[in-house]
């Protein structure tokens, strides 16, 4: 063997630092550590866990449990690398079933944080205490304590730190915590956990039943639009909850998939699921759902990532068809049946540069045509939302002084009618003549540009919109994840028309709603902004225009929505009231044209 010496350019790296380079793969931030944590917690066959967090993760992660403990030698030995009671031999990894195994964990947390472990064996009658600092100076002693685990992990990366710069804020760190933590907290109803955050209690979560469980984790409003899912195929099992077609969101973060109680991501049996709603919800939409697989542990392969949650199949293949089969299964037995829009699914093509013809042209021309559909050029649009037939009893004074989000039904003008009309294209473009040609406009993003302006002149001059009372507040139970979004945009959103208070625990009460809110969506748009607010890149935004953003989005008129004459007429007098007309807050094009020369160039009128 040849030995290392001064003039070697290969070495072997002592401990410490190779603890602290395995550390970059395993202990990516705290949620990391808090995930190894808790499987341990899970290993050791415990009935009741505890999670502490403070500052994120940064100052103290500690996970309490009820287990069956180490004896002091076992302590030691946990915070060597490569020490695992998980597996015994190489055939063990054909047969993986417990969270942990790579026996890497432990030494890697402890070589970036100062640990402190107190564990006691449910076959003795003292404890131990073990700590280490930045994975030296260990020390042991002999204490009383509870049958079960108790470690904390203090001041992470305090001896990296270049590793601790690059930690998001507290509030990302935090959200990174709790996704990893609801997996947990879904995949194990049997364990009682319970979660502290800066001293508060955040989740206090009792044995129950799959079902109680994922009503309390995703919410009782998600809950309640979720189907049951039961399934066998040879020995495999699946089951869980997916939602009906109607009860979707705009965002994947709400896709659970466990394979023998083990979060994992597999794109092949997530694609499987989303196949198996084939056409029954639209582009850009995602089911929710929490699913369990159990089967043969040695026909899966979770050894393919430091993370443990990727996995390989060696069925792959016929699970991706099983999945789709017994999602149709239940959808078809429930008797689900989407809303049907009657436009193709097939998109319009734009002409390079055609957004952007001659634009003042066609502003002007669009701004001064007379028309007798509406009486306020630039005012209030009136969608399906109103019943055409319904009585006005709001003066002409009050429309004036209404707040610009109060979106109400026109008043009829007794002027000449004039030959000035409109064309839906599969109710998605609203169609128009003009001098050089046609234009076409996008329904969709046309109305979210007017009410974006719109939010944002309210903010710009410094006031706030008056919504609607409800007539029957409306109770919503939200996730956590969702609650803490929401608390984060509350002032806004108030500011912008709503009335949400703050009720119980994730409870909050909708009293009022700006004006243009469709009834019966109440609590969708706000699912829906919360949702967009938290997924959306939209970097170019502050915190309010990003709210402003989301809002303009979710409650924008849909494409696919028929809209009368009185409505396309009001939405254009709206959209070229706007500064910015020809582009959506996210710079997709509002407009397009067609001019005269290439309609005749199309029928061969000209070469």
């Amino acid at each position: 063997m040849i030995k290392n010496s001064s003039k070697a350019r290969i070495r072997v790296l002592p401990d410490n630092l190779a603890n602290k380079i395995a550390a970059g793969e395993v202990v990516e931030r705290p949620a990391s550590v808090v995930k190894e944590l808790v499987e341990n917690a899970i290993d050791a066959e415990s009935s009741k866990i505890i999670i502490a967090i403070e500052q994120a993760g940064k100052n103290l992660i500690q996970v309490v449990d009820n287990g069956i403990g180490m004896n002091s030698e076992d302590i030691q030995t946990a915070f060597e690398r490569h020490a695992t009671s998980k597996i015994n031999s190489e055939n063990d990894l054909e047969q993986i079933e417990t969270l942990g195994f790579r026996g890497e964990a432990l030494p890697s947390i402890a070589s970036v944080s100062q640990v402190e472990v107190k564990s006691r064996h449910v076959k003795d009658t003292m404890g131990s205490v073990f700590t280490l600092n930045g994975g030296k100076d260990p020390k042991l002693t002999k204490i009383a304590a509870n049958t079960g685990t108790s470690i904390s992990i203090k001041n992470l990366f305090f001896n990296t730190p270049a590793r601790r710069q690059f930690l998001r804020s507290d509030g990302s760190e935090y959200q990174q915590i709790l996704t990893v933590l609801k997996r947990f907290f879904l995949a194990y109803p049997d364990i009682h956990f319970e979660l502290w955050v800066n001293g508060k209690e955040v989740f206090k979560l009792p044995e129950c039943d799959l079902g109680e469980r994922v009503d309390k984790i995703l919410g009782s409003a998600t809950f309640k639009g979720m189907l049951p899912l039961n399934a066998s195929l040879g020995g495999i099992e699946l089951k869980g909850f997916i939602s009906r077609p109607d009860v979707v969101r705009k965002s994947r973060g709400h896709q659970f998939l466990f394979l023998n109680g083990r979060p994992i991501i597999s794109k092949s049996l997530h694609h499987a699921v989303f196949q198996g709603y084939s056409n029954l919800i639209g582009p850009g939409e995602f089911p929710i759902f929490c699913l369990f697989l159990e089967m043969d542990p040695s026909l899966a392969d979770v050894n393919v990532h430091p993370a443990k949650m990727e996995v390989r199949f060696s069925n792959d293949r016929s699970l991706y068809y099983f999945f789709i089969n017994s999602i149709q299964k239940v959808l078809n037995t429930e008797g689900v049946v989407p809303e049907l829009y009657a436009g193709p699914s097939g998109s319009a093509i734009q002409k390079e540069g055609s957004s952007e013809n001659r634009p003042r042209e066609i502003i002007d021309e669009m701004k001064n045509r007379k028309r007798s559909m509406a009486r306020f050029s630039g005012a209030q649009l009136s969608l399906t939302y109103f019943d055409a037939d319904e009585k006005n009893e709001t003066t002409e004074q009050e429309l004036d002084n209404a707040p610009s989000l109060d979106i109400r039904p026109p008043v009829p003008d007794t002027s000449p009618k004039t030959d000035v009309q409109f064309w839906q294209v599969h109710n998605r473009y609203i169609l128009s003549e003009i001098k050089s040609g046609i234009v076409l406009i996008d329904q969709h993003v046309a109305h979210e540009r007017i009410l974006f302006e719109k939010i944002s002149k309210i903010f710009s001059e410094g006031k706030n919109s008056y919504g609607q009372k409800l007539l029957f507040p409306q109770k919503l139970n939200l996730n956590y994840e969702d609650f803490a979004v929401l608390k984060e945009i509350l002032d806004v959103l108030n500011k912008m028309g709503f009335s949400i208070k703050l009720f119980s625990g994730t409870t909050v009460v909708i009293e009022a709603m700006p004006v243009d809110v469709k009834v019966g969506r109440e609590s969708q748009i706000l699912l829906d902004i919360i949702d967009y607010y938290k997924n959306e890149p939209l970097k170019d935004f502050d915190h309010t225009g990003k709210i402003s953003a989301a809002y303009a989005c979710k409650n924008a008129i849909k494409s696919g929505e028929k809209l009368s004459q009185v409505e396309m007429h009001n939405l254009v007098d709206q959209l070229f009231a706007c500064e910015s007309p020809f582009f959506c807050p996210h710079g997709r094009p509002v407009i397009i044209t067609i001019d005269m020369e290439e309609l005749d160039r199309k029928f061969k009128r000209i070469p």
